[in-house]
């Protein structure tokens, strides 16, 4: 019987902090014990506060987080990774060596006999127009190929300065916003015929259900460390107990 899991907004490598150290171990963690059980993981955007895939080079600081979806991916476990606003740019790097399926945008599938959409939601918001077109900027080619030409010493660290300034503004705004949009989206996509619904990008751990059909936004893992699991039959929201 399948066993998925769901979560987001990990935001690792955000700094250098001993908080964020444990942030880490907590993630580490809980891989390993949902390995035991896991028929697919999905992870919903933004596991890195930034990812950018150069040529030759992976950051050393995510090395154990990605001997561990290796070690995922090696069992059997089917795993997706969805680009968020802070890790967009996936390049073939986790499909080619981790054997991890990416999405750029939205990703829909049938499991067990329920409908699932999922996106990591940046953008929605009706109020988000800045945003998105900041988003096409950033993901243009020729500024992706300039950026390259840095070197890594240097632009990693200037694009943290940069992804935690941008975090912040985010956060400050997600929790001032409603959460309408985001709901009349989920309802949308009920009425297309999805069974569940799942997005990140807000920071708001949050269940939405309308009869049988539910919208989860799946929280983070800075101070919520929420996620939810699909066993095959119903969709339940929960809080990692570290």
């Amino acid at each position: 019987m399948a066993k998925a899991y769901f979560f987001s907004d990990v935001h690792l490598g955000a700094d250098d902090s001993p908080k964020e150290a444990e942030k880490q171990r907590i993630l580490l963690e809980f891989l390993n014990e949902i390995k035991k059980d896991a028929t697919h993981i999905f992870i919903v955007g933004d596991l890195f506060d930034f990812w950018f895939e150069y040529k030759y080079v992976i950051p050393k600081k995510f090395f154990l987080l990605l001997k561990t979806l290796k070690e995922i991916t090696d069992a059997g476990i089917e795993t997706h990774l969805m680009a968020g606003n802070h890790d967009f740019y996936l390049g073939s790097f986790f499909d080619e060596y981790l054997n991890i399926k990416t999405w750029h945008d939205e990703y829909t599938f049938e499991l067990s006999g329920k409908n699932f959409y999922l996106w990591h939601g940046d953008g929605l918001g009706k109020k988000d127009a800045g945003y998105r077109i900041l988003k096409r900027i950033l993901r243009n080619k020729t500024n992706l190929k300039i950026f390259r030409w840095l070197h890594p010493d240097m632009g990693i660290p200037f694009a943290r300065f940069v992804s935690g300034s941008s975090r912040q503004y985010t956060n400050q705004l997600n929790h001032l916003r409603d959460e309408s949009d985001y709901k009349n989206f989920a309802e949308k996509k009920f009425s297309e015929g999805y069974d569940y619904v799942m997005m990140g990008h807000r920071h708001n751990p949050l269940e939405h259900i309308n009869g049988n059909k539910k919208y989860i936004n799946l929280g983070d893992w800075i101070e919520y460390f929420t996620y939810a699991v699909f066993d095959g039959e119903k969709l339940e929201f929960k809080k990692y107990i570290k």
